[in-house]
């Protein structure tokens, strides 16, 4: 019978990367986006402002 898993980890590891993004240049605004999904324009997806490039570290997208 199945009682308790918690002991037990079935999660798989988070491989976290650095990672270049696009990041809002407005100081109230929290808007980035990775460098793969970067619109034509730079702009930020959420206000439109201009974006500056920074390096983050993030999980692996598969």
């Amino acid at each position: 019978m199945f009682f308790n898993r918690k002991g037990q980890d079935d999660k798989p590891e988070v491989v976290m990367l650095n990672t270049e993004v696009y990041a809002c240049s407005h100081e109230s605004c929290n808007g980035w986006m990775r460098k793969e999904f970067v619109s034509d324009d730079l702009k930020c997806p959420l206000c439109g402002n201009e974006t500056n490039v920074e390096v983050r570290e993030l999980p692996q997208i598969e």
